[in-house]
């Protein structure tokens, strides 16, 4: 079968890092061929993003067009765990700018958009299926949607962006779900939900263009927990639940919504925040063994790249802001391996070791116990951060038992910035805070 087509670099998915790296490789001259299977914009789970992201939509040049979108400023985070309440506010820190809670429909279709306007063909409803990768002679057969036929596209380089799909790791038998973190995570979106704003003060939905809220999460069970996320028009609402629990209490009840439901008003505050608030946009959506990372994430002509390198755990708002980062990464990598290929072997292993590093951190932070932290020692990876991010990070764990991790990897250094530890007995959810005070 002959090759229809020849680019210097197929991206693989259309999310935040795919869209990133082809958007910089574009802007550098590089013919760049996006494909995604799905057609944006596609639902995803609504999610935080931490004040890091900015210095990447900075980089992209889509910063204008994030802020006239008009997401929901977030102002920091609020954790109940066990019974202790505490906040961190990013005002506490060097950020300048806000978190944001966004829709990530809305999100990855603008950065997508953006990839287009830079020079990146972008083509949707397409799969990549039967890959090759060699020394700058990559192939992929691209099937589009409802077609059975399929058009082969030889790349100089490919880089995978395709998400939990993760293409190239499950075609190389690299992706290993992670045996210390056998997790699901079931959410939904409510209408009309109170939110958490600075201080514990309980307001209704209607206010939060006027005072941002915070993201909150409470605890569950032993090891697991929930978020709560204000957006636009509803509010996002997950579990992440061990499996163990899952399958011991999920029988008890005759639908899964019911199940979901359950466990949410039963949680500290979170119950609270629901008590007038009706599920709404399609019921309960399901994530199992999410937590997982490949063994390869560079070989001969390919990267792999953000959520298809690996996918720890969203309590600390890090996944956007890793895949803007990975994306940026794989652009400047590529660029390297396309103009130096006798140095190939040598840039590559950089690439490993940055995007290993990150997640290795990532993952030591989110498992439970210090027991079950890796024994490879990533603590010289906490140096990839700048200082704002890395009190933040601080401040984050700390509030929550997992931070054990956090400070054996750190040296038991302390953060500048603590979180401020908030009264129990002063959230009054039956007294609400006036709207516009």
């Amino acid at each position: 079968m002959p090759i229809d087509r020849h680019v210097d670099v197929l991206v693989v998915g259309g999310g935040p890092a795919g869209s990133t790296a082809a958007t910089q490789l574009a802007k550098q001259g590089y013919d760049v061929l996006l494909v995604d299977k799905q057609h944006h914009p596609r639902e995803t789970v609504g999610e935080s993003l931490l004040p890091s992201a900015w210095k990447y939509f900075d980089l992209l040049g889509v910063t204008d067009a994030v802020v006239a979108h008009g997401f929901i400023r977030k102002a920091g985070g609020i954790v109940a765990w066990g019974d202790q309440l505490s906040q961190i506010a990013f005002r506490d820190f060097e950020y300048t700018r806000p978190g944001l809670h966004v829709e990530r429909d809305a999100l990855d279709a603008l950065l997508l958009r953006h990839a287009a306007a830079s020079g990146a063909r972008v083509e949707e409803g397409v799969r990549a299926d039967a890959i090759m990768t060699s020394e700058g002679h990559n192939e992929a057969t691209l099937i589009r949607q409802g077609e059975t036929g399929g058009e082969r596209v030889r790349a100089r380089l490919l880089i995978d962006a395709s998400g939990q799909a993760s293409v190239m790791a499950r075609q190389l038998g690299t992706r290993q779900v992670n045996p210390e973190y056998r997790f699901i995570a079931l959410w939904g979106y409510f209408a009309d939900s109170l939110y958490m704003a600075s201080g514990g003060t309980v307001r209704p939905f209607a206010d939060v263009r006027t005072h941002p809220p915070m993201t909150f999460v409470s605890r569950l069970g032993e090891w697991g927990w929930s978020w709560h996320i204000p957006l636009k028009e509803m509010t996002s609402v997950g579990l992440v639940i061990p499996i163990d629990d899952y399958k011991r209490d999920s029988g008890r009840f005759a639908t899964l919504e019911a199940y979901f439901l359950s466990v949410c008003h039963q949680a500290a505050h979170l119950g609270q925040l629901l008590a007038g608030a009706t599920l709404v946009n399609g019921g309960i959506r399901v994530m199992r063994d999410f937590s997982y990372v490949s063994d390869v994430v560079a070989g001969p002509g390919f990267m792999i790249t953000g959520d298809a390198a690996g996918f720890v755990d969203p309590i600390f708002s890090i996944g956007v802001v890793m895949a803007l980062y990975s994306g940026q990464l794989s652009a400047w990598t590529a660029d390297r391996l396309l103009r130096q290929p006798d140095r190939a072997e040598a840039i590559r292993a950089m690439f490993a070791h940055q995007m290993r590093g990150r997640y290795r951190l990532a993952h030591t932070m989110a498992l439970p116990g210090v027991e079950s932290a890796s024994s490879e020692a990533p603590g010289a990876y906490f140096d990839f951060f700048s200082d704002a991010e890395k009190q933040l990070m601080w401040s984050a764990a700390s509030m929550t038992t997992r931070s054990a991790n956090l400070s054996r990897i750190s040296e038991g250094q302390e953060p500048p910035a603590k979180p401020r530890r908030l009264d129990l007995a002063g959230i009054d959810f039956n007294q609400l805070a006036l709207a516009g005070n």
